[in-house]
Parts: structure tokens; sequence; C-alpha cells
């Protein structure tokens, strides 16, 4: 059983079009009697191969995709990753179980599902903050002169309908943007900042407002989150990496605790306030 088999069957069997009806609390009961123990097999046999862990993320982006777009405002963290790649793997496992019937590994997995889907949705955020800002209001923020921009721009954190990017494409600009929250376009890329992929010496601007490194800030202050903050850390590397020489990297709020370990000779680093007590940051990269 491929990848695109497994994912399919698990959707068609254990969630299909029901994906509303957790959100509302009502649980799938359209699992299907006829995926008996030949699908059991197969999945059995599929657990020991790279197909597993390709379905488990299949499914796990799934999830995260059609969730965000009923809780807007609210943002993955690592944790939240891991518990959603769990409660796939615990569905597999019960799956491959043939002492459980159907019908016990449907609501099991809904309780789950639901579990998560309230703690998640209970979580203050306040990312909306920014999105009653203009694109004329957020390049001042950025202190973003647009007479000075050429070349290829990347905003990190561009919302749901990236309000600068298009701005910017008015302008005559080549500018793109990501968000978990966007919908994929030809400028727009629904994708965590933290699994993009940055290609290396691609951008001559890279924006950031309220978004990327603010969650950065956070996971440094939470205790016992060491893991997510050196995946932030690793992730402002790339993205780093991925400008071009001369290029720089506009973003507030500032993440001085890294950016004091930055090498003078390859990065040029530029702090100053917004407000008493927002401070912004430039990036450039010399070398």
């Amino acid at each position: 059983m491929n990848t695109e088999e497994l994912y399919s069957y698990i959707l068609t069997a254990f969630e299909g079009k029901s994906f509303e009806n957790l959100i509302l609390g009502k649980r799938n009961t359209e699992y299907k009697d006829s995926f008996e123990n030949e699908y059991r097999e197969k999945i059995i046999n599929a657990m020991n191969t790279d197909e597993y862990t390709k379905v488990l993320n299949k499914l796990a982006k799934s999830f995260m995709t059609n969730l965000a777009k009923g809780a807007q405002t609210n943002r993955f963290t690592q944790k939240d990753c891991n518990e959603i790649l769990e409660i796939y793997h615990k569905l597999i496992e019960d799956i491959s179980n043939f002492d459980m019937s159907y019908e016990k590994v449907a609501l099991e997995h809904f309780v789950r599902v639901r579990n998560f889907i309230n703690t998640f949705t209970s979580r203050k955020e306040d990312s909306g903050e920014k999105s009653n800002y203009s694109p004329e209001f957020i390049l001042k923020v950025l202190n973003v002169n647009l007479d000075d921009i050429d070349g290829k721009v990347l905003d990190i954190g561009c919302g749901k309908k990236g309000e600068l990017v298009r701005y910017l494409r008015e302008k005559g600009i080549q500018a793109y943007g990501i968000d978990m929250d966007c919908e994929d376009s030809n400028i727009l890329e629904q994708e965590d900042w933290l699994q993009k992929e940055y290609p290396e010496n691609t951008y001559d601007l890279i924006t950031s407002n309220l978004a990327f490194t603010k969650h950065f800030n956070e996971a440094n202050l939470e205790e016992q989150n060491d893991e997510e903050c050196i995946e932030y850390a690793q992730t402002y590397m790339k993205i780093l990496n991925s400008l071009k020489v001369g290029g720089k990297w506009h973003y507030v709020p500032a993440v001085t605790f890294i950016e004091e370990l930055l090498p003078e000779d390859k990065y040029e680093v530029v702090n100053s306030f917004v407000n008493d007590s927002v401070m912004r940051t430039e990036v450039k990269k010399l070398k």
C-alpha cells in the first residue's frame, strides 16, 4: 500500500467529508465496514516502511491546513505538530488492532481530535492585531523605503490575503508571501515557516512584521521549550542564508539574543525603536 492509497483510505474510512463535523462537535459515523481485514493487513505491512512516515506527515499537514481555516488567529507550535502526528499514529495503530471494531476506532479517533481542537482553539492569540495595518504602515514600521526595493521580496507571515505582497506587486516588485493561513497561489504559499525550504541566495529583501520573530521570542521565553527554540534558531539562519549578498531582512520585533551571536564579518545588524517598547531589526548579508 503506497502513500496515496493509505492516505486516501484513512480519510475515506474515518474522516471523509466530516472534518466540519469534528469542528462542530458531531462524531463522524461514515467509516466503512467494507474496509475489513484486507486493509488492516496492508496497513500492518506498511507500518515498517518509509510510506508510513510519509502518510503521517501528509495526514498531519492536511489536518493543520483544515484547522487553520477555522482557527485563523492561532499558530501551530512544534508541540502541536508532534501531538497531531501522534493522533494519526495512534489511529493507524488502532486500525491495525484486529480486536477493535471499526466503530470503536472511529470513536476514539474522534475523541482525540476533538480534545486537540478544544485545546488549540481555546488558546488566546493576538496575531490578528496586524490585520488592520495598511501595507504603507507596515513598510514604515519595518523601516523599508519603497523606492529602495529592487529585486525579489519574501514576506514571512504575510497573512491570509497577503496585502503587503499584493501592494508591492502593484508597484511592479517581484514579491511573494508565506503564511499558514493564506491560500496557495502563484504568489502566496500556505506553509509553516518552520517547515519551508528557503533556497540559498534567492531574496534581495525579506520582511516579517509581528510574525516569525514574535513567535521566536515566545519560544525562547517559554520554559521546557528548548526543542522549538532550537528549531526557530535553525530556521532563522536558513532565512538569512536565503538572502543574496547585499540583501536585507527587516523584521519586528528584534531577537537580540540571537542577533548578538551573528558573525560581524558576515552580517550587519542595525536595531532601532518603533516606539518605547518595540525594537525592529535590519540584518544585511555582507558575504
